[in-house]
């Protein structure tokens, strides 16, 4: 009968056991199930400019009831890297790292990433812990643009000869993402097609855009060339125009020198012309006019009789 009873109460003891435990299971499970429901957050995507500050607009959303949070730990990692690009601790300041990203402030967990570089592109995971509870799955990202310098235009060679091949060159640098080149002639016709892009990474991710027309110069009047920047939405960021030399055509442009000469060469022959008749007049002497004359005094002088 004693066994029976020890056995008994042995088995009660672990049957409560086992209860409490359950409980406390559900009791935390239920915890973190209210954390979860009691504090979210909601980032918006943006795009930024190289070289300027951009904003990540980040806000709670509170259930009701609840209004306010205060962080007291931030991680963020840019995905498909370990290290986090920003990590602050408020209750131990001396951990923090990559304060070129900041956090607007302890309520409110918007950022701000100071002069923006094309390597910021990309998306982020956002991690906080609060004292409304941990958010782990926070997400945003960024975009990065950069606008292109004024295109300039070079030709091969310089001097074109009707009839021959000729390229030209229009390029255009310091811009992000890609975006294309194309060419027009003075009657708006587009020649892009017969057009070579080719874009190259600096050092600084900024991207080189140079393209090159091949043409046979006809001596028609096309001229000039204009080369058009567009940015990686197809909209117009640039644009410049180039007027070719042509040698042997009706639409030749004539050098320099020759317009120089052209111009300078009738003045001169003028001028000479001008100091040869002065010269002539006074070596010319003076005859007396048939019939009578003057002296040098003014009389006259009367004709002797025969």
């Amino acid at each position: 009968m004693f066994r029976s009873d020890s056995r008994y109460t042995y088995s009660f003891l672990q049957i409560q056991r086992r209860t409490v435990k359950i409980v406390l299971i559900l009791l935390l499970f239920s915890v973190s199930l209210g954390h979860a429901q009691v504090l979210e957050l909601e980032c918006q995507s943006a795009v930024g400019v190289v070289g300027e500050n951009t904003k990540i607009t980040c806000s709670f959303k509170f259930p009701p009831g609840f209004e306010d949070a205060t962080i007291n730990e931030v991680k963020i990692t840019k995905k498909g890297q370990t290290d986090p690009v920003l990590y602050i601790n408020f209750l131990d300041p001396a951990v923090n790292e990559g304060l070129r990203i900041q956090l607007h402030s302890r309520t409110d967990p918007s950022l701000l990433f100071t002069n923006t570089a094309v390597s910021d592109e990309g998306e982020y995971e956002y991690g906080l812990d609060t004292n409304r509870g941990v958010i782990r799955d926070g997400v945003f990202s960024l975009s990065v643009t950069a606008k292109y310098d004024s295109p300039v235009i070079n030709s091969v060679p310089e001097e074109i000869k009707v009839g021959d091949g000729a390229e030209l060159y229009c390029s255009t640098s310091g811009g992000y993402p890609a975006g294309g080149i194309h060419w027009f002639d003075s009657t708006g016709a587009n020649w892009t097609e017969r057009a070579t892009l080719k874009i190259t990474k600096r050092d600084d991710r900024l991207l080189t855009m140079s393209s090159k027309l091949t043409l046979t110069v006809t001596g028609l009047s096309l001229e000039p060339f204009r080369c058009v920047v567009l940015n990686s939405s197809f909209s117009e960021v640039g644009e410049t125009s180039f007027r070719q030399r042509t040698i042997g055509g009706p639409h030749s442009s004539p050098h320099p020198a020759l317009v120089v000469a052209l111009v300078l060469v009738p003045v001169l022959i003028l001028i000479l012309i001008i100091i040869w008749c002065r010269r002539r007049r006074k070596r010319a002497p003076r005859e007396p006019a048939a019939g009578g004359g003057a002296d040098v005094d003014g009389t006259v002088t009367p004709l002797k009789k025969e």
